[in-house]
Parts: structure tokens; C-alpha cells; sequence
């Protein structure tokens, strides 16, 4: 058994039974004793009266009778009684000689007297004595002391084994097992953890003990838990502060270190937290910051609040940083204040941010003003050119002798250099604003391989250069991507390389560097044999206005431009571009670009279909253009063979035709030396002797196709089909088959946008526009070339002039300039916006303006679609009948010509009636079926459908249609997108439906 401790709960329950129980005992005893003394007083009493029963009348006779002796007798008889101590008998009838018997002693104290009279004798007895009897009380004193003792004794024993015996139990259920529990509880340890408390006994269900100890045990997992979570936030909460980059400390009233994170330490060079703890800012600062620093301090503690203050920290290093340090008090849980609070910032490199940031504004409203210049020298400078080239070409239009013919082509020509010169550095200012945007639309690579040839050709002819294009012959050609910016590059990069060679010949080539499902890597590559450069030239040669040497620029011109805008257009699309050069050998800039791929036809022509197995000889001086066509060539089906000039080819053909092995082909260069290709053409047809008929020539040049024509007319020369260099694969299986009969020849691509540009002259022949321009003679270019398109034109000066016209009379469309004085273009768009009537009315903006933004302007304010000045008529026409749809004149002929339907069909008028109504019961949902035909992808059926409808709205009459139907046919073989083909659409369901009306009479 454990030691029972003093002054524990046992010992205290102990004194507590012993007191209370001692208590309860007097109690007790005293009640039983005063039980007891009045149970002996009664018993007295009752003794006494017993005594006067049974002894008074025997006394009474004796003291009549005087008989003392007796008397004693009596008396004695009286004493020997229990408590009796005295009993006298005086005679109280005579009062001379009265006799009085006494026995026993008389008490002093503690004694009960009691008085009986005595009376005798007769019927009427008289009193003649009193029996006096005397008992002590100090017997029952007696008796009730032993008793008290005895009782005192018993229940102090008693009370002595119960408390005992309870304090026992007591210990044994409770006090020892609250000891362990204070035990347990008092080594309990927040980081040990420690096995669940038990009692030494067997559990008791229920048992309260058992319900403290799971009830202890339930709270120690709820306190350890809640260490953990206390360390775990503690530990998180060190590890942010020790991983942040500010610095973090706290520091008690005297200004001492009492936490600090590791970038302080860290900043302050020392190792650990330990070596900071407990010092002051004058232990590790310079005293004049330490000095600073403690004022900061007792300002905070002062007022109880929070303090932004910047103030210099000094690093590892000595250096000094600029900090933004906040201070707090720091106060207990009674709210007073025990210290401060602080985390600094090194502010440095934000002060740094924002003097950049200063320079910057500085920077971009420097930009933003030379922005603003670029804009309006473009609208100043633009605004002239657009006089020079409109008036130019309007010139080249009027019949002039050769010499003025020469002189205005040189004029135009010149201005179109100076226009891009100016876009150049247009661009270069979008590229500048980060403002220049990507397209991605779909596109024909070799419409722009067609107008690269096009355009470096002339430049490459006049200098005696080759132009060639080096292309796989499964190249896909319709892509999807930003051809204007594609033919930007590659027209920059093949100018560049004709400017700087002087002989030899520039290839573009283009690879396949990589196929996915829905998109193509292309390297595209121009290579020249010009003059090179040297390894410093080509660090410098993609800066802005800067070309390989200062004498390079004097002697071949330019802004040194476009190769740093090309740059910056490729990386826009995706790619970087690279350069390979040495001086003497050339260059060679090439880059790749990702573009998407148009989903296929669902059935694509077949190229080679007749070619395979001909034979053909490509005749051509230049090596590299030689190797090309013969490459293209072999990729079509034929069996080439090749020859370096005319002697040879000569030789080659009548071998071959000797052999039975003739040519059935022969590619033939125009100009080689010796022996030239018209010569050779002209002889290979006057072989005498030739066992097999003459080879068919195809005459390939890259000079004028004209020139070529008019030499072969004036040498009365046949050829089989004209191919102009560079040549793709395309053209030249175009020529193949033209020259052998085998397909008839596609229009050039020059000619086809010749017949759109009089498709959409045709739409909008009638149209009635009013040109709001305040430029007299962009008024002058803009009517004449209007006029020519048989367009009427009205004429407004400004804004609210225009307003006022559009008031009085109808148009189909506003050509409305810009800037303006009175009221400018934007201003009237928004004007004439808000009345309900002009809502729909197209108007089409043309201003000088080229900038970043302008276009969104435009659309902005209003209007449907923007053409720059200088006016290039093409795209001027394409965007009016896009928009622009001329209403029905009053006296436009009837729908049905019926008259000129009836003589085409010579005369008979019931065969006509019949075509009608076929044509009606066939057209009347043309427009459902060519938009359903449209959508599943089928251009082909669509171009076909339109096609269709022109032949027999042609040749039964009916005028309107005819002509919409022309244009419809038009536009699918131009391949316009829906923006461009729906509004045709709806002119023919507009046209068409009328003449339906009129054919149900027919019945």
C-alpha cells in the first residue's frame, strides 16, 4: 500500500469524520444522559411517593402515640432506601414540647428534600406531624458520568475504525489513483509523446474514476493534437517568415532580438538565430542607424499603433539599401505593450521600377508624338501620292505616243517605290507599337509565288539575272495563314537579292521541313550569287535603318528597313529567320513557318494523268535552271533528258529521232547565247529527214511574254505554248498541256484579276454613290475613275455637306474621305448612323491613313469597310461591289426579253415556252441549292450551278439574271470567301424571283 500523504484528501476526510463524528457523540451522549437524569428524577419522585404510601399512616399512628422508638424503626426502614441519605418526623401539634425523630445525615447538596404530612386518626384525622425526607442527587450524577463514560468510550472506538477504515478505502478507490493521474498529468510533455493513462485496478464500466481517466486521456490526445498543430503552424509560419524575402524580427521593450527570420540573419552575416538573440541594434547596426532605429521603436510602443517608415539597412556587404520597413507594437494578452514588430522590403530595385517606369512614360509619350507625327506625314504625304498615281494612271489609260507612254510608266513606277518606301516605314512603326497583326486566312501559295515572280521578274530581267523557284512537286498550295505578310518577306528578301547581284541567278526554294494532320512546315529560302557578306555585315544586317556598309547604301539605295521589318514579320508568324553568306559567294537567308492546311477537294484533278511516259528535253544555258525544270519535269511523268544550248539540243533531237526514241516535247529557253531559242525552235521544225514528226516546243522566258510572242511572229516561229520563268509546277503542267493539247490553258492569274476587276465594274454599273472628299483632285482622280465604270457620282466637300445630299436624293453607297474640315468622315459616319433610313446604307471609308488602329477607327465610327490612298483601282472596286448593290433603274428593261428569246430560238415561240417553264421548274430554289452546295464544301457544284444558270438565263433572255449570274460565276472562279459570294447570291435570288412571278402565268 502507497504512503497515504498528509494533508490529502484522505487525511482531510479523516479529521472531517473525527470532528464530525465527536460532534455527533456529545450530541448524543448529552441527550442520553439528560434521558437518563430525568428517568432517575422520576424514579426518585416515584420512590418518594411510594415512601408516603407506604409509611406515612404507620408514622402517623407512632408519632400520635409518641412512640419515638418506633418512629427510628420506621425511619431507618426509610434511609436504607436507594438515594435516601436523611428522614425526620417532627410533630407539629404541640408547640411547647415537639418530637422530632431524624435519620440518617443531611445533605448539603446535590439533594432532592421532600415534605409529607402526617395526620391521624377520627373520622376527620388532623395533621400532627411532617415526614421529611431528604435524597441525594449525587448517585444519579454518579450514574450518569459512568455511563457517559462508557458511552464516550464506545463511540469514540467506533468512530476511530470508521474513520480509519473510510480513510482506507478512501486511498485505496480514489486518492492513489488520483496521485497517478497527478503524476501522469504532471509529466506530460507537449513534444514526447507519451502512452494513454491507466489505472492500477481492473476497468469499472461506469466507474467515475474510469470516466476522468478517459475524460484526461480524451483531453491530452485533444492537447497533443492541438501541439502538433500548434508546432506544424508554428513550424509553417517559420518556414514562410524564413522564406520570404523581407526581413522579419521582434524585439522586446529593451530593444532586444527575440525572433528573426533567416533573411535577416542571412543579410546581417550571421550563421544562425542564436547569434542575434538577446542583441540590440547596437550590437549589429552602425550607431547612427541604431540611434534612428530605436527612436522608430519607442515611437511605436508610445503610441500602440503601426508605423510606415523607409529607412536604410546596411548589407553583408557594407552597402547600403533602401528599405520600407513597418513597425507594430507588440502586445500580451492584457493588451499592454511588450515590444515591437518588424518586416522591411528592400525597395531598391522598386525604386529602380519606378524611375524606369518615369522613363518609360517619358519613353512611350516620345514614341506616342513621333507615332502622331508618322501619322500625319502619312496622311500629308499619301495624300499627294495619291494624286501622283491616280493621275498617272489615268494617263496610262488615255492613248499616249510611246515616248509620253514611257515617260508616265516611269512616273508611276517611281511613285509606287516612294508608297513603299513609306509602308516601310508604316510597318516599322506598327512593329515598333507592338500593334502589327497576323492574319489567318486561307490562301493559294501559288497566287503568291505567281505575284513574287511577277513582281522580282522585271527587276531580275532588266539586270540579266535567273529568277527560279526550286519547289517539291507535291507541295500543298492551299494553306491557311497570312499570305500578304509571307509575300512581304519573300518580296523584301528576292528584291534584296537582285539589287545586290550582278550576274548569275536568285532560287527560291521552298521544303517541306515537317507534316502534322492539320498543318505544314515550310523552309522557305532565298538564295543569290551576289556579292556576300562578311561575318560583322551580317551581325549588323537585321538593325533598323542599317544596311551591310555605309558604301553598300550609297551604292544600291534603301532605308535599310525592310530586312529588320521581314525580321520581325517572320518571328510574328512563328519562325526566326537566318542568313548563310561569305563575301564573293552569295547569300542565302532562309527561315520555316508554320501554316494550316484547307481540307482537300473530294476529288483533286490528277496532274500527270497524260504525261507519263513522254518524252521531253529541256534545253536552258543556266545549270540551276536547267536542273530545276528538268526536276519538275521528271516529277510529271516525263522522260527528260537535258541540253546546255541549241547545237546540242539539235543533236539530241535528231539522235532521238533517229533511234525511234523522238522527243515529243521540247522546253527551249529563249535567251541563250549562240544559238538562241527561236532559232532552235525554228530549225528543230525544218530537219529534213526526220523519220518522226517534229517535237512540239514549249518556249520558256523570263522576259516579256510579249516580247517572246512578238520575236516568234516577226521569225514566223509556231510554238506549242509560251512559259514565263520562274516556273512552278503548276505552270508548267499548264503549259504542258496546253502545248500538247492535252487541257485547255487556265487563264494567267493577271488576266483573271483583270476579269474580276470588270466583274465588279459590271455589278456596279448604274450605281448612284455619293464621294464625300475635300481634296480637289483626289476629287478629280476618284470621278474619272468612277466615271470610266459607268457610275454615277455626286460630290460633297465635307461632312455635313454630305448629310445635307443624302438628305435630298437616294445613293447605293458613300465613299466618305477622313479628315476633313467642317465635319470630318467619323463625325458624319456617326450622324448619319443614328437616322433609321441610313442604318444599312454602305459607306465605304478613303482616307490617307495607314497607321496602326486605323482600320478599327473606321469600323468604329461606322463604317463598313476602308480603302487607302493611294487608290489601287483593283481593290477600290472589289470593296465597293462587295458592299454596294445599284437598285433597279425606273427604266430598266422588262426581266424577260421575250421577243430576243423567241428569235434564239428561231422563231418558235411553243419551244420557248417550253424552255421557260423547265427554266422554272429547275431555277426556282437556286439560291437554297448553291448555298446547301456551298456549305457541304462542293464549290465545285456551286461554281457549276452558276454557270448553268448564266448559259440559259443567256440564251432565253433574261437580261438581269444573266448578268448576276456572270458575276456569281465569276466570283466562285476568283474563290472569294462567303462575305464575298453571298451578297452576288442575293442579287441573283433578287433578280430571279420576279421572273419566277412572271413564268407561273404560264401555267
Amino acid at each position: 500500500m502507497s504512503r497515504i500523504p498528509g494533508g490529502g484528501i484522505a487525511i482531510a476526510l479523516l479529521v472531517r469524520v473525527l470532528v464530525f463524528s465527536t460532534v455527533v457523540t456529545l450530541v448524543l451522549t448529552i441527550l442520553q444522559l439528560t434521558l437518563s437524569y430525568r428517568s432517575e428524577r422520576a424514579r426518585l419522585e416515584s420512590r418518594f411517593g411510594e415512601i408516603d404510601q407506604a409509611s406515612s399512616r404507620s408514622l402517623s399512628e407512632s408519632l400520635w402515640a409518641l412512640d419515638s422508638k418506633q418512629l427510628e424503626e420506621q425511619l431507618e426502614g426509610i434511609v436504607r432506601l436507594p438515594s435516601i441519605r436523611a428522614a425526620e418526623v417532627r410533630e407539629t401539634a404541640s408547640s411547647a414540647h415537639s418530637l422530632t425523630v431524624l435519620r440518617g445525615e443531611r445533605q448539603a447538596s446535590r439533594s432532592v428534600v421532600k415534605e409529607f404530612p402526617l395526620a391521624c386518626c377520627g373520622q376527620h384525622p388532623e395533621v400532627i406531624g411532617v415526614l421529611r425526607v431528604e435524597a441525594t442527587l449525587a448517585d444519579i450524577y454518579r450514574e450518569l458520568a459512568t455511563q457517559a463514560f462508557v458511552i464516550l468510550l464506545s463511540n469514540a472506538a467506533k468512530t476511530f475504525l470508521v474513520a480509519f477504515f473510510i480513510l482506507f478505502v478512501v486511498h485505496r478507490l480514489a486518492t492513489r489513483h488520483l496521485l497517478d493521474i497527478a503524476a501522469s498529468i504532471g509529466s506530460v510533455n507537449p513534444q514526447v509523446e507519451a502512452p494513454p493513462l491507466q489505472l492500477r485496478r481492473q476497468q469499472v464500466k461506469g466507474d467515475e474514476l474510469d470516466q476522468l481517466v478517459d475524460a484526461l486521456n480524451a483531453m491530452r490526445e485533444r492537447q497533443a493534437q492541438h501541439a502538433a498543430e500548434l508546432a506544424n503552424a508554428n513550424a509553417r509560419m517559420a518556414t514562410i517568415l524564413d522564406n520570404i524575402p523581407d526581413l522579419a524580427w521582434v524585439k522586446d521593450a529593451g530593444g532586444r532580438y527575440v525572433a528573426v527570420n533567416r533573411a535577416l540573419i542571412t543579410t546581417l552575416g550571421f550563421e544562425g538565430p542564436g547569434q542575434m538573440i538577446g542583441k540590440t541594434d547596437f550590437d549589429v547596426h552602425p550607431p547612427e542607424l541604431s540611434r534612428g532605429y530605436r527612436l522608430d521603436d519607442a515611437e511605436v510602443m508610445a503610441s500602440n499603433a503601426s508605423k510606415r517608415i523607409e529607412e536604410r539597412h546596411v548589407r553583408l556587404d557594407g552597402g547600403i539599401t533602401l528599405v520600407e520597413t513597418i513597425k507594430t507594437a507588440l502586445r500580451d494578452r492584457d493588451g499592454r505593450v511588450t515590444g515591437t514588430v518588424g518586416i522591411a522590403r528592400d525597395i531598391t530595385q522598386r525604386q529602380q521600377a519606378e524611375a524606369d517606369r518615369v522613363a518609360r512614360q517619358v519613353a512611350e509619350a516620345a514614341n506616342q508624338a513621333k507615332s502622331d507625327f508618322l501619322a500625319n506625314m502619312s496622311h500629308e504625304i499619301r495624300t499627294p501620292m495619291n494624286a501622283i498615281l491616280g493621275m498617272s494612271y489615268l494617263a496610262l489609260q488615255s492613248g499616249l505616243n510611246p515616248q509620253q507612254l514611257n515617260y508616265v510608266q516611269k512616273i508611276h513606277g517611281a511613285a509606287e517605290s516612294l508608297l513603299g518606301i513609306i509602308n516601310d516605314i508604316l510597318d516599322f512603326s506598327k512593329i515598333e507599337a507592338g500593334k502589327l497583326d497576323i492574319e489567318a486566312i486561307a490562301f493559294n501559295l501559288g497566287d503568291v509565288m505567281e505575284g513574287l515572280g511577277h513582281l522580282v521578274g522585271m527587276n531580275a530581267e532588266q539586270k540579266g539575272l535567273e529568277l527560279l523557284f526550286a519547289l517539291p512537286p507535291q507541295l500543298p498550295h492551299a494553306l491557311v495563314g497570312d499570305p500578304s505578310r509571307l509575300r512581304q518577306v519573300l518580296l523584301n528578301l528576292c528584291n534584296n537579292a537582285v539589287k545586290f547581284t550582278e550576274c548569275g541567278e536568285v532560287i527560291v526554294a521552298i521544303a517541306v521541313a515537317g507534316r502534322e494532320a492539320h498543318c505544314i512546315d515550310l523552309r522557305f529560302e532565298v538564295r543569290d550569287t551576289g556579292i556576300g557578306m562578311t561575318p560583322d555585315e551580317r551581325q549588323r544586317l537585321f538593325q533598323p535603318f542599317t544596311q551591310a556598309d555605309s558604301s553598300t547604301s550609297r551604292r544600291y539605295g534603301g532605308t535599310g528597313l525592310g530586312l529588320s521589318i521581314s525580321r520581325h514579320l517572320v518571328q510574328l508568324m512563328g519562325g526566326e529567320i537566318s542568313v548563310d553568306s561569305a563575301p564573293g559567294r552569295g547569300s542565302s537567308f532562309h527561315f520555316t513557318l508554320r501554316f494550316g492546311l484547307q481540307p482537300e477537294p473530294a476529288e483533286a484533278p490528277s496532274r500527270e494523268g497524260s504525261l507519263p511516259g513522254r518524252r521531253a528535253l529541256v534545253v536552258d544555258d543556266n545549270a540551276s535552271a536547267r536542273e530545276l525544270l528538268a526536276g519538275m519535269c521528271t516529277s510529271l511523268g516525263l522522260d527528260v533528258d537535258t541540253a546546255a544550248d541549241g547545237r546540242a539540243a539539235l543533236q539530241m533531237a535528231q539522235r532521238a529521232d533517229a533511234d525511234d526514241r523522238p522527243y515529243g516535247l521540247v522546253l527551249l529557253d529563249w535567251k541563250m547565247p549562240g544559238l538562241d531559242g527561236v532559232q532552235c525552235a525554228r530549225l528543230l521544225g525544218q530537219e529534213e529527214g526526220r523519220r518522226h514528226a517534229a517535237p512540239t516546243v514549249l518556249m520558256v522566258t523570263a522576259f516579256s511574254r510579249d516580247d517572246a510572242q512578238r520575236q516568234l511572229v516577226q521569225q514566223q516561229v509556231s510554238v506549242g505554248a509560251l512559259l514565263t520563268k520562274p516556273v512552278t509546277p503548276s505552270s508548267l503542267f499548264d503549259a504542258c498541256g496546253e502545248a500538247l493539247g492535252l487541257a485547255r490553258a487556265r487563264a494567267p492569274r493577271a488576266m483573271q484579276r483583270q476579269e474580276a476587276l470588270l466583274g465588279h465594274q459590271a455589278h456596279l454599273r448604274g450605281a448612284h454613290i455619293l464621294l464625300v472628299e475635300d481634296n480637289a483632285i483626289n476629287r478629280e482622280i476618284a470621278l474619272s475613275v468612277l466615271g470610266d465604270a459607268d457610275i454615277t457620282v455626286s460630290v460633297a466637300c465635307d461632312g455635313r455637306e454630305a448629310l445635307a445630299m443624302l438628305a435630298r436624293q437616294r445613293f447605293d453607297g458613300v465613299l466618305m474621305d477622313c479628315q476633313m474640315p467642317v465635319m470630318d468622315g467619323y463625325a458624319a459616319t456617326r450622324a448619319l448612323r443614328q437616322q433609321p433610313q441610313w442604318r444599312d446604307l454602305p459607306v465605304i471609308a478613303m482616307t490617307a491613313n495607314a497607321l496602326v488602329g486605323d482600320r478599327d477607327k473606321v469600323l468604329a465610327a461606322g463604317m463598313n469597310d476602308h480603302v487607302a490612298k493611294p487608290i489601287n483601282v483593283n481593290e477600290l472596286f472589289a470593296t465597293l461591289a462587295r458592299w454596294i448593290h445599284p437598285a433597279a433603274a425606273p427604266d430598266d428593261p422588262p426581266s424577260i426579253d421575250r421577243p430576243a428569246g423567241i428569235a434564239a430560238t428561231m422563231g418558235d415561240e411553243d419551244l420557248y415556252l417550253r424552255l421557260m417553264r423547265m427554266f422554272r421548274d429547275r431555277e426556282t430554289d437556286f439560291a437554297q441549292r448553291f448555298r446547301a452546295a456551298r456549305a457541304s464544301g462542293d464549290t465545285a457544284t456551286a461554281m457549276r450551278m452558276a454557270h448553268d444558270l448564266k448559259n440559259v438565263a443567256g440564251t432565253l433572255a433574261v437580261r438581269g439574271v444573266h448578268q448576276a449570274a456572270t458575276e456569281l460565276e465569276r466570283a466562285c472562279l476568283d474563290e472569294l470567301d462567303d462575305a464575298g459570294i453571298e451578297p452576288l447570291l442575293r442579287n441573283v435570288d433578287r433578280l430571279l424571283r420576279p421572273v419566277m412571278a412572271e413564268l407561273v402565268a404560264l401555267g
